[in-house]
């Protein structure tokens, strides 16, 4: 069984594109007919036909303009945002064992790029 998405056409960037569930989205959103600009800090040599990708480091606030500014007028805009990018560096114990400097840097990976 096939479904049509009315996916054919539209401009999708996914962020951590390049490995596991990232990949998997990007392969899918390629499938259905989207263009993919697909981001990671370390990428695949060759795209394929609907697959772009863009090695950038999107903790930075210099790896996301790269993005923006590599992205945007290769695609003319992006109609798709998915965020895959991300994942906590906590120790066992969760958030509560973590130390403020800790939280700060986990927080700041997953919500707001840094000028690192």
């Amino acid at each position: 069984m096939s479904f049509d998405l009315g996916l054919d056409g539209k401009r999708a960037l996914v962020t951590g594109g390049t490995k596991g569930a990232g990949a998997a989205v990007v392969q899918a959103l390629a499938a259905a007919g989207a263009r993919v600009a697909a981001t990671a800090r370390t990428v695949p040599k060759n795209g394929t036909e609907n697959i772009h990708y863009v090695a950038a480091d999107l903790a930075t606030a210099q790896g996301c303009a790269k993005v923006a500014e590599e992205v945007l007028p290769t695609f003319g805009g992006i109609d798709i945002v998915v965020t895959v990018l991300g994942g906590p560096s906590a120790r066992a114990g969760g958030f509560s064992a973590l130390t403020g400097a800790e939280w700060q840097e986990d927080k700041g990976m997953n919500l707001m790029p840094s000028h690192r």
